[in-house]
């Protein structure tokens, strides 16, 4: 694995998330108080970009039909409302380890 370098801090901690292109792979990453958190950034029920960063709760939610993730561990743990009944457990995001280094956010892939 490598770390990559993504956004800064500064501009992460303005936005609270971010969704950013890592090589092939779109990144959800998250800064909650602090604590940094990347998870995939594509839903896996419709691939739409995750980007409602939901603080209170440490979870995002996708944009198209609202499936939200937990941030620490990358499992669906709300519904799309398209597809209530769809099997959660079968949709979990990949968790990514996540630091700052140098005024950066760097992302191990």
């Amino acid at each position: 694995m490598t770390w990559r370098k993504t956004i800064t801090a500064k501009s992460l901690r303005a936005a609270g998330a971010s969704s950013v292109r890592v090589g092939d792979e779109v990144i959800y990453i998250a800064a909650v108080g602090d604590k940094l958190y990347a998870i995939n950034g594509v839903c896996s029920h419709a691939k739409c970009i995750l980007g409602i960063l939901e603080t209170d709760s440490l979870r995002t939610k996708c944009q198209c039909h609202h499936a939200e993730f937990n941030l620490t561990d990358g499992k669906m743990v709300v519904p799309p409302y398209v597809a209530p009944n769809i099997l959660m457990d079968k949709l979990t995001l990949k968790v990514y380890p996540v630091r700052e280094e140098k005024g950066f956010i760097e992302v191990d892939t």
